[in-house]
């Protein structure tokens, strides 16, 4: 009996020894490098792209003044087991070689050694900072692997074409007031959430797209101008839009395959006839437009879905201002609700009583479901 103890003695120190032992190899690697972008022929608008394996990467404008036309601050951290002896070239390219051309920063990772133990239990904390100047017009890319970008511009600030991926990750993009974007701006991921919030007085000369395959996707706008319209496109997830005292010049177009679509609407100005429409396979529409100014041109709305529900609220305090909703159901009749004094109904339509004045801009919905619902609740200002 005394040996066998002895021996549960002697197996039970060599693995709590084993433990200590293997969890005193941890450590941890960092690398800490700045950069400085200045193109050897300077050119009205610079053409920058960024891009990262893994990582985070902001956005940000200077604060004071900036001598080069960009900086990337790079910050590195690798913490796990067995890292003794190895530094950030174990796990990533030089940074010889992290401007393969004079305008391309690369952050790129070397493949996992399977036999190497130090991949396997290995922590990775990479952020890239990149401060751009307030003078100078970009046409800027910015690429992640996996990870997230967050961008915030200045107030007044001028860029040309702006494109943001993300594969597994996060975009997110704060437009400060009097941005100007004069080329196409596009926003998108993979799998991972989509921002963009634009204040006062940002305008969007050409198009802007914004799509995710699996995510969300929110756009927040007060007091801004979409000379080409918006497009949006999710495949699994949803859609939210809010939209305060914007100018449309274009249509705006919602598509999600599954899932929702949420859109807040008030006191749009058109500047062009155009569409509205917002289509679901498998989800709910939601729908609240308040209408207090002329909107300035007709618009026509699609709002369509196979299996879901569409729930729209309607206020127009205008007399210029007038809708019409045309309702299409596979079995059942839409549920409207609405003033005689304001609407005539008849059968599965609802017009406002001064939809027909030619002076009149309007609204016509035409919403359709194969299985489902339609709710409109709907009040405009005839007189």
């Amino acid at each position: 009996m005394r040996k066998y103890k002895i021996v549960l003695i002697l197996i039970g120190a060599l693995i709590i020894g084993g433990t200590f032992g293997f969890f005193l190899t941890f450590g941890s690697i960092g690398k800490q490098i700045s950069f400085n972008y200045d193109p050897s022929v300077p050119s009205p608008i610079e053409s920058l792209k960024i891009q990262t394996d893994i990582g985070k990467i902001n956005i940000q404008y200077n604060t004071s003044n900036l001598a080069h036309y960009a900086t990337v601050d790079v910050d590195i951290s690798i913490s796990g087991l067995f890292m003794e002896g190895k530094d950030y070239t174990a796990f990533f390219v030089s940074d010889t070689e992290w401007w393969p051309l004079e305008n391309e920063f690369y952050l790129k990772t070397l493949p996992d050694l399977w036999f190497d133990p130090s991949y396997w239990f290995k922590s990775l904390d990479i952020t890239i900072n990149v401060t751009l100047r307030t003078d100078i017009i970009y046409n800027l890319t910015v690429i992640v692997s996996t990870g997230a970008i967050e961008m915030t511009t200045a107030n007044g600030v001028v860029l040309n074409d702006l494109n943001l991926q993300s594969t597994t990750g996060s975009v997110d993009i704060i437009s400060k007031e009097n941005t100007k974007y004069l080329g196409d701006v596009n926003l998108a991921t993979i799998t991972g959430s989509l921002d963009l919030s634009t204040l006062e007085n940002s305008t969007f000369e050409s198009g802007l797209s914004l799509s995710t395959t699996t995510g969300s996707l929110d756009l927040f706008a007060d007091t801004s101008n979409f000379e080409q319209g918006i497009e949006l496109d999710v495949i699994t997830g949803s859609i939210d839009l809010n939209l305060t005292s914007c100018v449309l010049g274009d249509n705006l177009i919602g598509s999600v395959t599954t899932g929702s679509i949420e859109l807040n609407m008030d006191d749009t100005l058109y500047t062009n006839d155009s569409a509205l429409n917002l289509m679901t396979i498998t989800g709910d529409i939601t729908m609240d437009i308040n209408q207090t100014n002329d909107m300035g041109a007709n618009i026509t709305s699609t709002i369509q879905t196979t299996t879901g529900s569409i729930d729209i609220t309607y206020r127009d305090f205008d007399v210029d201002v007038g809708a019409k909703f045309v309702s299409s159901l596979g079995l059942g009749i839409p549920n409207y609700i609405f003033l005689p004094v304001e609407f005539s109904h008849l059968s599965n339509v609802l017009t406002s009583l001064n939809y027909n004045d030619p002076l009149v801009n309007t609204y016509t919905f035409t919403c359709t479901i194969t299985t489902g619902s339609i709710d409109v609740d709907a009040r405009s200002t005839v007189l």
